[in-house]
């Protein structure tokens, strides 16, 4: 009765709440870690694009901050379709091309903490965006600043509900994005890079920090239509969690790196994928994230 009565809270303590699995409040957060990858920083001429993504995170551990196991018989795996619908006009702001994109994330996700589980499947977070980017010669780069918008389903972990697999974070956050590509001499050197603010989370009083987040890519094309490279991504909290007011630490960390490859037969279509597996994790899951994405040219 006593270690049920312990595994109960810890169980309250790190209850999840996430759509892709990933950092701060609970081990988990907004930023879709390793979705970009092969020119991330090229974007299209002016028209209307649809982004297709596919993601599957599993991970059997929750570390601390010394990277060792914090919740015992953890375990999540989660499935996600990803829609991002892109709207690149011919205004031009600063030199830039003008353009608009909103993402929304359908998720299944499963759950499990000291042998008790949940599951849900439904519509998680809007983001939306307006962004700019520029082209020259083998140099291309992008801005945005994305909104984050609690509208998936999300329940507060209770005593008699602690495991709560939630498909949204009840909170929102500004995120300032910068990406940029090299694509010459059949090199793709690619990044995106985003800073997250976060409100606070008003059923639960915790407020997320701030967060540092990275894709990466160093490709090569084998073919004029075949690229194949290292992917990963980089995630670093820089400030604490708060808790009811006070500052509670648990900054996030991780690393992910692993192969990826980008196929585009066509001018109008291509397909890129890549498996990615964690590093260097404090205060968080650490497991694996396999990403499929298709991008088709209205």
């Amino acid at each position: 009765m006593k270690k049920l009565y312990k595994n109960i809270i810890v169980a309250i303590l790190f209850g999840l709440a996430m759509v892709d699995s990933y950092a701060t409040e609970n081990g988990v957060d907004s930023a879709a870690l390793g979705a970009e990858g092969f020119t991330a920083g090229a974007l299209p001429p002016p028209g209307v694009y649809l982004l297709s993504y596919y993601q599957n995170y599993h991970a059997n551990k929750m570390l601390d901050n010394q990277g060792d196991v914090s919740v015992p018989d953890f375990h999540v795996d989660s499935n996600a379709l990803v829609t991002r619908l892109v709207w690149m006009t011919d205004k031009k702001i600063l030199g830039g091309n003008l353009g608009f994109y909103a993402v929304q994330p359908f998720a299944d996700l499963r759950i499990s903490v000291a042998g008790m589980s949940d599951s849900n499947k439904g519509l998680g977070d809007l983001i939306f965006a307006p962004l700019l980017s520029w082209h020259s010669g083998n140099h291309h780069w992008a801005t945005s600043i994305e909104g984050v918008f609690p509208t998936g389903d999300y329940d507060a972990p209770t005593i008699v509900k602690p495991i709560v697999a939630n498909l949204g974070k009840n909170y929102y956050t500004v995120r300032p994005m910068f990406a940029y590509s090299y694509l010459g001499h059949g090199l793709d050197l690619s990044t995106k890079v985003s800073y997250s603010f976060n409100t606070e989370n008003n059923d639960t009083n915790y407020q997320s920090g701030d967060y540092l987040a990275a894709d990466y890519s160093f490709g090569y094309k084998v073919t004029p239509s075949l690229t194949f490279g290292a992917q990963g991504y980089v995630f670093k909290q820089l400030t604490d969690d708060e808790s009811n007011y006070v500052d509670i630490g648990n900054k996030g960390q991780v690393i992910g790196v692993g192969p990826g490859i980008h196929y585009q037969p066509e001018p109008n279509w291509y397909l890129e994928g890549k498996y990615m597996k964690e590093i260097e994790v404090k205060n968080r899951p650490e497991g694996s994230a396999t990403w499929m994405k298709f991008v088709w040219t209205f």
